[in-house]
């Protein structure tokens, strides 16, 4: 609870990329990170920027090119503050954003 009340109060963009990066599991590449800001449909900031906020924040770590949850309670606390009718929709849309990053980068247009 102290955890929820914690990541409750960070700011709306910082708290949308851990939500989307606690989806992803308790690690993130940066290309995939890259993927989805290059697609902007999901999101309207640089999640980049702000999973370096979190980096700073002690939420995340960085390891070489891969953003990881100092712990795996703080990836599942802050993926439990997804609301469970969302999390599926949420899930599809980084799905989709990642199919078309890679669709269009295969097949640039």
């Amino acid at each position: 609870e102290l955890l929820t009340s914690t990541f409750s109060q960070l700011p709306p963009k910082m708290m949308q990329a851990v939500k989307i990066a606690s989806c992803l599991g308790s690690q993130v590449e940066e290309s995939t990170i890259n993927a989805l800001n290059s697609r902007n449909e999901l999101l309207s900031f640089n999640m980049q920027n702000e999973m370096q906020l979190a980096v700073r924040e002690g939420i995340m770590e960085t390891a070489g090119p891969v953003y990881q949850f100092t712990h795996d309670i703080v990836q599942q606390t802050i993926y439990e503050l997804i609301p469970s009718d969302n999390r599926a929709n949420l899930h599809k849309m980084i799905g989709m954003n990642l199919f078309k990053s890679d669709a269009t980068k295969n097949n640039p247009t």
